[in-house]
């Protein structure tokens, strides 16, 4: 197809799809706003793209994941007849013109300010293969990831430097600093640290020389502390972000052979897509992280197993939710019971599970399960043990339940009760940079503004506005 002819195959996959060019463009969209880009596409976009036009390569393919998810087939960028020819992508780069920062799919992940690394800095911790890969398509199937899609660390080695224990046992023993700090402070004070490291330190330590036990080590160091980042980033609301370090830990951890490091990510990656609304690819990632339940040690597996029944309850499986729900629990007190992972010294990175998982997790996951059968006294009743069990450090997790819990006692009418809880979470918020936590402020507030009448809502409403300026 030359470069105005009259797009035929976009044209044909739209009345496949049943849309009009205003649907497309607001699917177009909204794929997009999932990945934190902004776009305003509209009708008269579509009808340039139908006439021959080609948007730029990140948007086309946000164009054919939309059209993937619309029509339930895999439609590639190739398909949609948007895509610039070999010789075209070649002239123009992924910034939008000759000499453009990349900053869409395929892009190295961005230094924390969003700026592209300039000359003479490290280069970013890139995502490699699985850049081109749209946000949880529905033809993506993790455990058929072909070999040559693996993490490989670049084979330059500019510094020259030769890595040692000494270099790992650096990155292990961060680990569970930023893991505290995040716990504690939220996301938006850890993210630019963590990310930051990741940039200048462990990405040119992964193209420098290092004997194999070294290599191995610093792999899964590497595979925790991107997985890390991820979810800081998807506590941020930086979604695509999320899942590009998301893959990288994927990637680093299956290069390491440690199922106890990807198969936590590839949990992470169905709790992601979960919270987007993709429930099918939610439980797809859920049952390829439930493949390796026979390598994991039993608190691992019990993440793993509690995260399926909540896929399993989105997709309206009450038998499975329930029973994955109690063969979590069984594999939690299985681990709580073993003195091996009692002893395990958290102060260290090394080894150290991706995640923790203890009775507040189970009966957070055991909440979010029994919500999606429809359950909602249930899931409440889960919620009040979840904070029962909430370790005192916990304070972004703490803030997140009790938003929850305040939802779902509105859910049931009780006005006085929920209140009651948004106060709380309001002294929990306070100190917090979380954007899911905002998230849950402004929800709450939608929600009791109708509710003003009543004096219990209009107080808690005159609070979360703060003092007058």
């Amino acid at each position: 197809m030359t470069e105005r002819e009259p797009n035929g195959r976009l044209r044909t996959l739209l009345t496949d799809a049943r849309w009009s060019g205003q649907d497309f463009a607001r699917a177009v969209n909204g794929v997009a706003a999932e990945t934190g880009l902004t776009l305003c596409y509209d009708r008269t976009s579509v009808s340039h793209w139908l006439s021959g036009t080609r948007p730029p390569a990140h948007v086309v393919a946000l164009a054919a994941e939309a059209l993937t998810r619309r029509t339930g087939r895999r439609i590639s960028p190739a398909d949609t007849g948007l895509a610039r020819p070999a010789a075209a992508r070649a002239r123009t780069r992924p910034g939008g013109g000759p000499g453009g920062a990349p900053h869409g799919p395929g892009a190295p992940l961005p230094l924390p300010d969003g700026t592209p690394p300039a000359a003479g800095r490290a280069a970013p911790l890139t995502v490699g293969p699985f850049d081109g890969l749209p946000v949880y398509s529905a033809t993506w199937r993790p455990h058929e990831e072909p070999a040559a899609a693996r993490w490989a660390p670049a084979p330059e080695n500019p510094s020259g430097t030769r890595l040692g224990h000494r270099h790992v046992e650096a990155a292990e023993a961060l680990l569970p600093v930023f893991r505290k700090a995040d716990m504690m402070c939220g996301s938006g004070q850890v993210r630019p640290a963590l990310t930051a490291y990741l940039t200048t330190t462990i990405a040119p330590w992964l193209r420098a020389e290092a004997p194999p036990a070294v290599r191995h080590r610093l792999l899964g160091a590497a595979a925790r502390l991107a997985h890390t980042a991820g979810f800081l980033c998807f506590d941020g609301n930086e979604q695509g972000l999320a899942q590009a370090y998301y893959r990288a830990a994927l990637r680093l951890g299956r290069e390491a052979g440690d199922p106890g490091c990807y198969a936590p990510v590839l949990r992470a990656m169905s709790v992601q897509a979960h919270h987007l609304g993709h429930r099918a690819q939610a439980w797809e990632l859920a049952r390829a992280a439930a493949r390796e339940l026979p390598r994991l040690p039993p608190g691992q597996a019990a993440f793993v197993t509690g995260q399926l029944a909540v896929a399993e309850a989105a997709r309206g499986d009450r038998r499975a939710a329930l029973t994955h729900l109690a063969g979590a629990e069984r594999l939690l007190d299985r681990s709580l019971d073993r003195s091996l992972d009692r002893s395990l010294d958290r102060s260290a990175g090394r080894g150290a599970p991706i995640g923790e998982y203890h009775r507040a997790a189970f009966h957070h996951q055991q909440s979010e399960a029994l919500a999606a059968l429809g359950d909602v006294p249930g899931a409440e009743s889960a919620l009040l043990a979840s904070l029962r069990h909430r370790p005192a450090t916990e304070h972004r997790a703490r803030a997140v339940t009790t938003a929850r819990l305040a939802e779902l006692q509105l859910d049931r009418g009780h006005l006085e009760r929920a209140c009651a809880t948004w106060h709380e979470l309001l002294d929990l918020a306070a100190p917090l940079e979380s954007a899911r936590v905002d998230d849950a402020l402004r929800r709450l507030r939608g929600r009791l503004r109708p509710l003003r009448a009543h004096r219990t809502a209009r107080a808690r409403l005159v609070r979360a506005a703060g003092p007058a300026p």
